[in-house]
């Protein structure tokens, strides 16, 4: 028992520090510039007044299943209200990220991002694998949360109109 009980605080020392640091609801969310996969610049200041639903995504299933719920999402709240944005990462190329897309169901309905030095990556802390970020009219993180349907996410945000 006594292996045990030392084992498991060897394995939440482990994982404490890992999510240490990671920035939190409540704090102010850190700035980016990043181009979109079809070149414009994408400032998280531009929407300033709006809120911003940010999916950090690699190139995984997971990211994509969070993808089309974000498509969901984007055809239930208006777009003078809600800006839906996905950012790759993980620092892949633009052309890697091109033919991930390409393989989607449908095509995407959102500005996605490219960030080759991975920037918001460590910006952000991510840990999970797709991140949801949500934040508020004033630059604030909302909420951080792994992978969440469109049914949750809509009457989450609609609390925040």
């Amino acid at each position: 028992m006594r292996k045990i009980v030392l084992l498991l605080f060897i394995i939440v020392l482990g994982v404490v520090p890992a999510y240490a640091g990671a920035l939190s609801p409540g704090e102010q969310a850190p700035e980016f510039s990043l181009k979109s996969m079809d070149g414009k610049q994408v400032t998280l200041s531009d929407f300033k007044g709006k809120v911003v639903v940010i999916g950090m995504f690699h190139i995984c299933v997971p990211c994509m299943n969070q993808a089309m719920e974000f498509n969901k999402l984007r055809n239930q709240l208006s777009e003078d209200q809600v800006v839906v944005i996905g950012i790759n990462t993980n620092g892949d190329s633009k052309e890697a990220v091109a033919q991930y897309l390409s393989n989607f169901p449908e095509k995407v309905e959102f500005p996605y991002l490219v960030d080759p030095v991975k920037g918001v990556y460590k910006s952000y802390l991510q840990r999970d694998m797709p991140t949801v970020l949500i934040i508020d009219e004033k630059g604030v993180l909302n909420a951080r949360t792994s992978a969440v349907s469109a049914d949750q996410l809509v009457p989450y945000i609609k609390k925040m109109l």
